[in-house]
C-alpha cells in the first residue's frame, strides 16, 4: 500500500473521530445535558456505526493507533489521585468494596447488553 493513501486513510479516521467528539461537546455545551461531550460523542459515532453511516473501516486505523497508546491516556489521572491520598488512606476500605461493585454491575450490564445485541444481529 502506497504510504501517502496509508497516511490519508489515518488522517480521515482520526477526523471521523475528532467530528463525532466536537458535535458530542457541541450538543453538551448547547443543551446543557449532565452528559460530558465526550461520552455523547461516543454514543453518537456507536449509533453512526450501529447505523452504517459510517464504516468501521473509516475509523479503524485511528482507533487501533488510540487503543495502542490508550495507558498513556491514564497517567495524568493516576498523578492527580496522589493529591487525594489521606483522603484515599483514610476511606480506603468503603473505596474498594465500592470499586468491587460498581466493577462487577458493569460486567452484568455488558454482558447483558451484548446478549440482546447478539440477538438482534
Amino acid at each position: 500500500m502506497n504510504p501517502l493513501s496509508s497516511r490519508l486513510r489515518m488522517l480521515k479516521a482520526f477526523l471521523w473521530i475528532f467530528l463525532f467528539l466536537g458535535i458530542g461537546e457541541l450538543i453538551s455545551y448547547v443543551t446543557d445535558v449532565p452528559i460530558p461531550g465526550n461520552i455523547l460523542g461516543m454514543i453518537l459515532i456507536f449509533s453512526a456505526l450501529k447505523l452504517k453511516l459510517i464504516h468501521l473501516k473509516d475509523v479503524k486505523p485511528a482507533s487501533d493507533q488510540l487503543l495502542k497508546y490508550m495507558v498513556l491516556f491514564y497517567v495524568p489521572y493516576g498523578v492527580g489521585l496522589m493529591s487525594y491520598f489521606d483522603f484515599i488512606s483514610s476511606y480506603w476500605m468503603v473505596l474498594s468494596v465500592i470499586a468491587v461493585v460498581t466493577t462487577l454491575l458493569t460486567l452484568y450490564i455488558t454482558a447483558l447488553v451484548q446478549q440482546k445485541l447478539e440477538k438482534h444481529d
